[in-house]
């Protein structure tokens, strides 16, 4: 019984993991553009302040944890 209740345990956190990691992922998906314009009209619209590039992709908000702080609201 011990043993069944460790692997529920551990099943239930590697899950839980898993959402968290996808639900960053996601969010990040939702806020990366090919143009400075769509990013910085997406700022205005999150309301957070400028825009930042990342490799070849622009997104809205001052640095990536503004810009998370807001796509999670």
């Amino acid at each position: 019984m011990n043993f069944v209740f460790k692997k529920i345990k551990t099943l239930t956190f590697l899950f839980f993991i898993f959402i968290n990691l996808n639900f960053s992922s996601y969010a990040h998906m939702k806020g990366t553009f090919s143009s400075r314009k769509e990013a910085e009209k997406k700022s205005l619209a999150l309301g957070c302040v400028g825009i930042h590039k990342n490799q070849n992709k622009w997104l809205p908000c001052k640095n990536e944890k503004e810009l998370h702080k807001h796509l999670r609201k």
